[in-house]
C-alpha cells in the first residue's frame, strides 16, 4: 500500500508540474482565452447586476420544469439570432495563483493519480502498456469532460486542444513515474 501512496505522490506531482508547463509556458490558454472588449463598462455592468458568484448562461431558460411551448419558442430565437454563452462570475475573486489554490491543484492531482495508481497496481504487461494505460485514462477523462463542454457550452477549440496537451502529457508523465515504482504483479503458475 505504501508504494501506491509513493506512487500517487509522483504520480500527482508530474500532474501538477505538466499542468503548470501547460498553462504558463505553452501557447494555449493565450489562444483559448480572449480579452473582453471596453472590460472596465462590463465589469461595472457585471457588478451591479449580479451580486453571487455562480456560472450563468445566456439566453435563459428553466430546463427543470415545464416551459410553455411560447418560452420555448422564444428562447429558441434569442438563441438563434443573438449572442450565447457561459459566464463564470465571481465579484471577489481574490489573488490569482493563491497558496491556497495551488495546494488544493496540487492535492487534486495526487488523488487523481491515486486512482490511476490504484489502477496501474492490477495491470499485468511490460512498461509501455502500463503507461499507455494511464495515458489512456487521460484521453478518457478529456473525451467525457472536455469534449461536451466544447459541444455543447461553446469552449474555444483551442480551450479543447489544450486541454487534450494537458491531460495527455500528465497522464504520460504520471504513467512513466508511476509505472516505474509499481511493478506488475507476478502470476504465479503451477
Amino acid at each position: 500500500m505504501l508504494r501506491i501512496v509513493l506512487a500517487a505522490i509522483l504520480g500527482g506531482f508530474l500532474m501538477f508540474v505538466w499542468g503548470a508547463v501547460t498553462h504558463i509556458v505553452l501557447p494555449f490558454d493565450r489562444d483559448a482565452l480572449k480579452p473582453i472588449p471596453n472590460e472596465a463598462a462590463v465589469l461595472s455592468t457585471l457588478g451591479s447586476n449580479l451580486a453571487e458568484p455562480g456560472m450563468y448562461a445566456f439566453p435563459w431558460i428553466d430546463m427543470s420544469g415545464k416551459v410553455p411551448a411560447d418560452q420555448q419558442q422564444a428562447w429558441r430565437q434569442k438563441l438563434a439570432g443573438g449572442p450565447s454563452g457561459l459566464l463564470v462570475y465571481r465579484p471577489n475573486s481574490g489573488e490569482a495563483m493563491s497558496p491556497r489554490q495551488l495546494v488544493s491543484q496540487f492535492f487534486a492531482s495526487v488523488l487523481t493519480a491515486l486512482f490511476g495508481a490504484l489502477i496501474l497496481v492490477q495491470l499485468g504487461g511490460g512498461f509501455g502498456r502500463r503507461v499507455a494505460s494511464m495515458v489512456v485514462i487521460g484521453i478518457a477523462a478529456w473525451l467525457s469532460v472536455s469534449v461536451p463542454q466544447w459541444i455543447w457550452y461553446g469552449f474555444s477549440t483551442p480551450f479543447l486542444t489544450g486541454d487534450f496537451v494537458d491531460q495527455f502529457g500528465g497522464w504520460l508523465l504520471a504513467g512513466i513515474g508511476m509505472a516505474t515504482l509499481l511493478k506488475p504483479r507476478r502470476v504465479r503458475s503451477f
